[in-house]
């Protein structure tokens, strides 16, 4: 990440995690996992069942809502920024009939804003950078990959479509997945370095063993038997 965006994120981190009031607790209430995944990996039904074995929330879709919430927008339009920082035509054609202009400096700050305070409760928070977000608290920082062949695969043999369809889509999602990520803290998700553990799924035929690993690990996490995975 860059100086810059590195700052915007340590003078937010400092308001956030500013000395808690007598008689709460400074640590998440509940674990807190981000989650990255590639499209077809299995990231979505894994993030459903850790949120399901740690009866925490589960943000994906409610994240956004949260944001658009505080923007003060249609979380339509929120959605187009957070799924390619906003189709130029588009975008432009909002701004023409709205009047409103939201930039992707306003949208990244509050981004962060959001994930932050979700990170503070506790929960699954699925993609959109939260790894980057919550580098220094107390979040397993997990992303979830495949080759996209095999996702393909996989994706294909559960009906989504065929071979070839699903391949093109697993790759334009995990380009548009990345370069969000590049666009908006300047970080790559191929960077194994900003994450704790990176869990390839491309020879599981069931994740449950992965979600028990995990819940393991995140549970050790928020109790403070893990202070540090791999922090560089």
């Amino acid at each position: 990440m860059t100086h810059d965006i590195m700052s915007v994120i340590a003078a937010m981190a400092e308001v956030a995690t500013a000395p808690p009031a007598e008689g709460t607790l400074a640590k998440p209430r509940r674990p807190v996992i981000t989650l990255s995944r590639d499209y077809g990996s299995g990231g979505d039904v894994i993030a459903t069942r850790l949120s399901q074995r740690l009866g925490v929330p589960l943000y994906d879709e409610q994240l956004l809502q949260e944001v658009a919430q505080r923007l003060n927008d249609d979380p339509a339009i929120v959605k187009m920024l957070d799924e390619g920082m906003g189709r130029a035509k588009d975008m432009w054609l909002y701004r023409l009939f709205s009047g409103k202009d939201i930039g992707h400096d306003v949208y990244r700050d509050t981004l962060i804003k959001v994930v932050m305070s979700l990170g503070r409760l506790g929960g699954v928070i699925i993609g959109r950078g939260a790894h980057l977000i919550l580098a220094e608290g107390c979040a397993l920082r997990v992303r979830i990959a495949g080759t996209p062949e095999v996702c393909a695969r996989r994706m294909a043999a559960q009906g989504r479509g065929t071979f070839e369809d699903e391949l093109k889509k697993a790759e334009e999602v995990n380009h548009a997945r990345g370069k969000f990520v590049w666009d908006t803290f300047h970080s790559r998700l191929s960077d194994a370095s900003q994450f704790d553990l990176t869990l390839n799924t491309d020879r599981m035929a069931d994740v449950e063993d992965a979600v028990e690993m995990l819940v393991g690990l995140a549970t050790a996490i928020h109790a403070g038997r893990v202070l540090t995975l791999n922090r560089g």
